[in-house]
């Protein structure tokens, strides 16, 4: 082994331990050269290769590429009865090309095409459009996903001159003109009371108003007010009920029932109707305004309106009860509809005040649950008043549906319709 105590000093070496010295040194530095250059190499391919990777592309290169359906493409092959790869060899004769396009997985970029042949675009076998020449057309793929429906797509460009080459397809995320960084201030770390909108104080005042309602009947009719919101006397079917509560609907105490539940459903109404839904076109007879004196007099208008609505319900009830000589179940048939109804807009009522404090997102999507909750309610009801007219007459199930129908069913049914 060759030892060197010192290469700068006056030492000197053997002619033909020196020359191996240099050939040592001339190997060390022509090894360490490759290896400098390869990695120069590598660095400088990986750096071209991210900077094609990253230009822009799309009109005017205002989009980067996120995913290029170039080896993606697929054909018809009638051999096999199935699409397979697209290979230019075999199927350089084809005119029409596919893709298998997912959007779940491409929310918030867009669809890029561009090419210098004329081709028509097909969307699940569908014809769409005649795609421009020489020209980018750009699809937003969350459009494509509300249209359809579907998280999986199958587009087609059909051409009689065209080819995948001469197709650019593409997914592009646009580039943000505007960047902006967020700056955090001692305005953000305080504090600050929260506003309280005029529908929010009515909304206090209207839970107040109801309580103070529900509970001055409890103490003012206590025994009334037990029959009225009793589940198992909704369920209990009395034909020889002589109570002034099933037989005087026009008694004080029924009146103020009846008014309460009126107050009730206008409560409801306007919970709703604050979230942009106009059940009945309610509107047109409200007053424009966000003060809290003219939603709360919106509110009393709306409870009147109903409290009328209801009793031309029991003029109604009188005058078709006449015409079928069902004298007898006049009164019971309202007491059942009041009774039904205070029980169930009471809990939804109470239930949409929950949601209104703890989850108003909840609030803003239930209309339409709302709707279908309140048509099976109806139907509920319009089974318990038939079993009850049942009980308490002989009358034959042919004219009853028919009394049914014109009383419950066709109300509900131009309800439904109308409602929103």
């Amino acid at each position: 082994m060759l030892k060197v105590k010192n290469i700068y000093s006056n030492t000197t070496l053997k002619p033909d331990k020196l020359r191996f010295v240099r050939f040592l040194c001339l190997q060390l530095l022509y090894f360490f050269s490759r290896k400098t250059i390869a990695c120069l190499t590598i660095i400088l391919w990986v750096a071209s290769s991210w900077q094609a990777s990253a230009e822009n592309i799309g009109p005017n290169q205002n989009y980067y590429s996120v995913h290029t359906f170039a080896d993606d493409w697929q054909v018809y092959d009638d051999r096999y009865d199935a699409y397979v790869p697209y290979i230019k060899s075999e199927h350089k004769n084809y005119n029409s090309f596919s893709i298998f396009f997912t959007t779940e997985n491409n929310k918030g970029y867009k669809l890029l095409y561009f090419s210098p042949k004329e081709n028509y675009l097909f969307i699940n076998a569908s014809l769409q459009r005649k795609m421009p020449l020489k020209t980018w057309v750009l699809i937003d793929i969350d459009s494509l996903r509300a249209v359809y429906q579907k998280p999986n797509l199958f587009l087609t460009f059909y051409g009689e001159e065209s080819s995948p080459e001469d197709i650019q397809l593409l997914i592009g995320n646009p580039i943000s003109k505007v960047e902006k960084s967020i700056q955090i201030s001692e305005s953000l770390l305080t504090v600050t009371p929260r506003d309280f909108t005029a529908f929010d104080d009515f909304f206090v005042i209207g839970l107040l108003f109801l309580a103070f309602s529900y509970a001055f009947l409890f103490n003012f009719q206590p025994k009334a007010f037990a029959r009225y919101f009793s589940f198992k006397d909704l369920l209990t079917i009395n034909p020889r009920d002589d109570s002034f509560i099933v037989n005087k609907p026009f008694d004080f105490g029924n009146i103020l029932f009846v008014l309460n539940l009126s107050f009730t459903l206008a409560f409801i109404f306007m919970l709703i109707q604050h979230q942009d839904t106009d059940l009945f076109s309610v509107s047109s007879i409200l007053q424009e305004g966000e003060n809290l004196l003219t939603i709360f007099s919106n509110f009393m208008e709306l409870g009147l309106l109903i409290f009328v609505v209801m009793w031309l319900k029991y003029l109604g009830l009188l005058i078709l009860t006449n015409l079928y000589r069902l004298d007898n179940i006049t009164n019971m048939h309202f007491f059942k509809v009041i009774q039904a109804s205070g029980l169930f807009f009471m809990l939804v009522a109470v239930g949409l005040s929950v949601f209104s404090v703890s989850s108003s997102a909840i609030l803003a999507n239930i209309q339409s649950y709302l709707i279908v909750l309140i048509a099976i309610f109806f139907l509920l009801r319009l089974l318990l008043i038939y079993f009850t007219i049942n009980k308490m007459t002989a009358l034959k199930n042919l004219y009853l549906f028919s009394y049914l129908c014109i009383v419950e069913v066709i109300p509900l049914i131009v309800g439904v319709r109308y409602a929103l």
